[in-house]
C-alpha cells in the first residue's frame, strides 16, 4: 500500500469536489490530487512499488464534498494505459438514467440529438452513433438520438397453432425472423443484423402498418432479445416515424 501525501495547490482550506480518478494515469492522478491539496492511498496491483498504470475505483465517488487533504482510497491496476480503446455499450431502448450510467462505465462521452435534447427532458434513447459493440478510443463521443415519449414494443401474438415467433421459422421454403427493429445512423439501403452474413438482401415487413422495405445486410448488431435488424434512418423513416424508436416486423430472406 502506497500513501502520497501531496501538497495543497487549491486556495486556503475551502472544502472541495472529489476529482474523477477512474480511469486516470498514475501521472494524471499526482497531478490532480497535488493541485487540489488532497492525499491518496493505492492498493492492487503495482500499488507497493509504484509500478500501477491505472485507476479502476476510488473512494469516496467523484463529486463527493470533501475537506482539504482528504484521502482517497485507489484499486489501481497495471497493464496498458486508460488511452486504450473499448467497445460502444448499447444505448437504445434505454432511459436517461441507463444512458448516463452506461456511459460512464464505459468511460465514453455522450452528445444527444432529438426531442428534449436542450434541456435534458428526454426519456429514451432511440439510435446512436457509433453502432453497439463498435471499438473507440477511451474518452470518445456517442452520438445519441434522444425522445420525450417512451418507446413501447408491440408484441404480435400469434393463433395457438403457430410457433411464438421469438427464433427462426422455416415453412415452404421461406426463411424469415419475427422481431422488433430500430434505427442507427447508416449508409441508405443498407442494415444490420446478428443472425445474416453479409450481403443477403432482405425484406423488412412493419407488422403494425403492412409497408416493407428492402435493404443489404453490410453490419453486425449484438443479439439482444428479439430484436431482429437495425435499419438506417431514412428507410425505418418510410416504415413509421423515427420518434416511435421500436417497430415489430417481418424480415425474410
Amino acid at each position: 500500500m502506497l500513501l502520497t501525501p501531496l501538497s495543497a495547490g487549491a486556495s486556503g482550506h475551502a472544502a472541495m469536489h472529489m476529482p474523477d480518478l477512474v480511469g486516470r494515469s498514475r501521472l494524471a492522478v499526482y497531478r490532480t490530487m497535488r493541485h487540489d491539496g488532497l492525499y491518496f492511498d493505492t492498493r492492487g496491483p503495482g500499488s507497493s512499488n509504484d509500478h500501477w498504470s491505472v485507476v479502476t475505483v476510488q473512494s469516496p465517488r467523484p463529486g463527493v464534498v470533501v475537506a482539504w487533504h482528504a484521502e482517497a482510497t485507489l484499486t489501481v491496476r497495471t497493464g496498458p494505459g486508460p488511452h486504450t480503446t473499448r467497445a460502444v455499450p448499447r444505448l437504445i431502448g434505454r432511459t436517461r438514467r441507463g444512458v448516463y450510467a452506461a456511459i460512464r462505465s464505459a468511460q465514453l462521452y455522450f452528445k444527444t440529438v432529438g426531442p428534449g435534447s436542450t434541456n435534458n427532458s428526454w426519456t429514451v434513447a432511440l439510435s446512436q452513433s457509433p453502432r453497439p459493440g463498435a471499438r473507440v478510443p477511451w474518452h470518445s463521443v456517442v452520438v445519441v438520438h434522444v425522445s420525450t415519449h417512451r418507446v413501447t414494443t408491440v408484441v404480435k401474438r400469434s393463433p395457438p397453432s403457430t410457433p411464438t415467433p421469438t427464433s427462426s421459422v422455416s415453412i415452404s421454403g421461406a426463411d424469415f425472423k419475427l422481431g422488433v427493429a430500430t434505427w442507427y445512423n447508416y449508409v441508405p439501403g443498407r442494415c444490420a443484423t446478428w443472425y445474416l452474413p453479409k450481403g443477403t438482401r432482405v425484406t423488412v415487413l412493419d407488422l403494425g402498418t403492412g409497408r416493407s422495405i428492402t435493404c443489404v445486410i453490410t453490419d453486425r448488431e449484438n443479439h439482444s432479445g428479439n430484436h431482429v435488424v437495425d435499419l438506417n434512418e431514412s428507410q425505418f423513416a418510410d416504415l413509421e416515424p423515427l420518434s416511435k424508436g421500436v417497430i415489430s416486423v417481418k424480415v425474410s430472406w
